[in-house]
């Protein structure tokens, strides 16, 4: 499943494909805990669930 993310130092939206973590868990995803943003490479922390999907 995708997942997008909005940068919190531009404002650019960022998508992540998350993988899903257990074979029982069908409604539990893993992304990145950090990345850098694809615009403007400032540092941004996931943040909790839930997350918008693209």
């Amino acid at each position: 499943m995708e997942f997008v993310f909005e940068c919190g130092w531009c404002g650019e939206d960022n998508y992540f494909v998350g993988r899903q973590v257990g074979w029982w868990w069908a409604d539990k995803w893993e992304v990145p805990s950090e990345w850098d943003c694809h615009c403007c490479d400032g540092l941004n922390y996931t943040p909790d669930p839930p997350w918008t999907e693209a």
